[in-house]
Parts: structure tokens; sequence; C-alpha cells
């Protein structure tokens, strides 16, 4: 389900500047629940090691940007920053935030736990230059939304 970026998440640095005004980035926010307790490292696993995204690693790797299970699991016990296109931007016991090799995306990972499960976030931010997002991506906007529902739904399953 899309739902509105927490105020205090690491990926809302690019939708609301120190000011408080509203920043021209893009950002998104999804959620999800599992009814079990997962921390950060075993959601962002479960994610990047979906088949959905295991289909993105393909063409990343065709990219020259190749990434093995082991990297994600490095970088998420910190032995390494960054796998395939992505680097460690900021992280905290709950949340995770990697920047692209082009610096132009983000991806975000929250975990929240509660007393029947956790909840799982998962958002984007793609930065514009001056007022507006880069009008590629705007165009894929609604594929993007699709693409992160499904993502999440996939890391969901994994989980259950």
């Amino acid at each position: 389900m899309q739902t509105s970026l927490p105020a205090s998440a690491l990926l809302s640095r690019y939708a609301i500047g120190d000011d408080g005004a509203e920043l021209p980035h893009y950002t998104d926010c999804f959620t999800t629940s599992v009814s079990s307790a997962v921390d950060l490292e075993t959601y962002v696993y479960a994610f990047y090691t979906t088949p959905l995204f295991r289909s993105e690693r393909l063409v990343l790797r065709l990219l020259g940007m190749p990434s093995r299970d082991e990297d994600i699991a490095d970088m998420l016990e910190g032995r390494r920053d960054s796998f395939a296109a992505w680097t460690v931007e900021d992280r905290s016991e709950t949340e995770l935030l990697m920047c692209d090799a082009n610096a132009r995306t983000r991806s975000w990972f929250k975990v929240e736990s509660g007393t029947t499960g956790t909840r799982l976030y998962f958002g984007s931010a793609v930065t514009a230059d001056g007022k507006h997002p880069p009008r590629g991506y705007r165009i894929l906007f609604k594929l993007h939304r699709f693409y992160s529902r499904r993502l999440l739904k996939a890391a969901q399953s994994k989980l259950r």
C-alpha cells in the first residue's frame, strides 16, 4: 500500500528541506506487514534475493555491475558499503538508505516492530535538477510505483 513517508525517515531528507519546505525531488513510500518479527538485515536480504529482483540483478550484471548474494550479506553486516549499483548512504538499526552509482536515485528500507508482527517500508527518491525531477524519470513513475509494490510484495512473501 502506498502511504506518506514518515517525517523522521532517512529518506525524508529528499522530501522536506531543513526549512520545512517541500523539495522538488520525487519520493514515495510503500508498506506491508508480516506476522513475525523481522530485523532490517533479514528484510533487505529477502528483498534483494527475491526472484523478481534477481531479474534486475541480471540486467545489472549485463551492464557490468554484477552481484552475489554474499555481497548483499557482506553489505548488511558492514563488511562492505556497496553492492551492484548501490552504495550505503545512511543507516540506523531500523533503516537503510541506498544511493545508486549515478547519485540520482535512492532506495530506502525500514522495519517497525509491533505487537502483532513487523511493518515493512520501502521507498524511493529521484533527485531533481532544479525545480522538477528529470523528464525521463517522470514518464516512468507509474511503472516504478507498480514495480515497487511488486518488489515489496515479493519480499513479504519470502518472509512469511
